[in-house]
């Protein structure tokens, strides 16, 4: 195994005809990635919005979780960091590390991302890959996957805006979601339930929607009420001295043009350091 790989994965069909995120994984790539060694994950930049097997863009999202799982099997890492574009792009690099570790996954997202096909409203793919990696959703997409998450290995986190189909699946297989308020009165407040659970090792996804769009407006799919600034600062400093992180993704950000912001600078930091 090698000890690292980071990946450069801007897929933006997960969003539907929402092409926001492409730019702004772009901008992230300009701003905080020079001389820093990235793998890209080659993407199409044709607007292909035909809803395929209940899925918009169906084609070129199969075609490149293809090619970042093709990327992954060669490199064999130990541990992976992954910059995007939507929250799809982490199926492949969570589910490789599920593979070869006793993996929880924190879940940083304003949103479920517990959709199917069948139940979804949009049809967006950027709305369902936390399903994927729980092994439901287009057989092709999961024939890509190299392992498949159990409903106690996830943790989410700051998630405000469900359907009422992500609601009543969190219910049914008892995810855990801790809600905003909660990380806000007390961050420790996750750390004293993950020892419970006898948490091993980690996987940390960053939707930056978890963020109050107050602070952090760029996002495509904005949600009120989110986590501050300093809360998600805190806990991305103390998770690292309490468990082994194994992966890092970091997804959904519209460019802004505003040159560096620390909180970006903090998640991309932690990530190459892995």
């Amino acid at each position: 195994m090698k000890n690292h790989l980071n990946i450069f994965f801007p897929q933006w069909q997960g969003g539907g005809k929402d092409k926001s995120t492409y730019a702004g994984a772009v901008e992230i790539k300009k701003n905080y990635l020079r001389n820093r060694n990235f793998r890209d994950v080659e993407i199409s930049l044709e607007e292909d919005y035909r809803i395929q097997n209940g899925i918009i863009g169906y084609q070129p999202i199969v075609n490149q979780v293809k090619r970042c799982r093709e990327l992954i099997r060669q490199e064999q890492p130990a541990s992976i960091f992954t910059i995007g574009g939507g929250c799809d792009i982490a199926i492949a690099p969570i589910s490789y590390l599920n593979s070869v570790a006793d993996l929880t996954v924190l879940w940083f997202d304003a949103h479920g991302d517990l959709n199917t096909p069948e139940t979804s409203a949009s049809k967006a793919f950027h709305g369902m890959p936390l399903r994927t990696l729980l092994g439901e959703g287009d057989s092709e997409i999961l024939q890509q996957t190299f392992s498949r998450l159990a409903p106690s290995q996830i943790i989410l986190l700051g998630s405000r805006d469900l359907d009422d189909a992500e609601t009543q699946y969190i219910e049914r297989v008892n995810i855990d979601l801790f809600k905003v308020e909660y990380l806000e009165a007390d961050p420790n407040c996750l750390l004293a339930a993950m020892k419970a659970k006898e948490v091993k090792k980690l996987y940390i996804h960053i939707d930056l929607d978890v963020l109050d769009p107050v602070e952090f407006p760029f996002v495509p799919v904005p949600a009120v009420g989110g986590l501050t600034i300093p809360t998600l600062l805190r806990l991305l400093k103390i998770l690292p001295a309490q468990f082994p992180i194994l992966g890092l993704s970091l997804a959904e950000y519209r460019a802004s043009g505003r040159g560096k912001i620390e909180i970006m600078e903090e998640i991309i930091n932690l990530g190459v350091a892995l």
